[in-house]
């Protein structure tokens, strides 16, 4: 069954504003039958780790527009991994 197919069907009988729960892992199944991979976006503490650099390091990389991330909870970065790509793509460009 398509995803697509499987929220009408969930959500079937809901009144309008209503509010529906799942657990990530069911998402994730359902993208995973549809051939869609799910990747979370990363911390900063988790890019740091990859390039081996400090947080500090990657902030500034975020606040320079180097690195696209978006604000999480209002205080916390977040790193897509296509942004992650993009970045490891600008930078291997770069020093070539």
């Amino acid at each position: 069954m398509r995803l697509c197919e499987r929220l009408r069907g969930m959500i079937k009988g809901y009144p309008p504003g209503s509010l529906v729960s799942l657990p990530i892992e069911v998402i994730e199944g359902w993208l995973a039958d549809e051939g869609i991979s799910f990747e979370p976006d990363l911390t900063v503490s988790e890019v740091a780790e990859r390039f081996s650099r400090s947080p500090c390091t990657v902030r500034a990389w975020i606040r320079a527009g180097l690195l696209r991330a978006y604000k999480f909870r209002g205080r916390e970065y977040r790193i897509p991994s296509s942004a992650l790509e993009e970045f490891q793509r600008r930078e291997a460009l770069r020093r070539n």
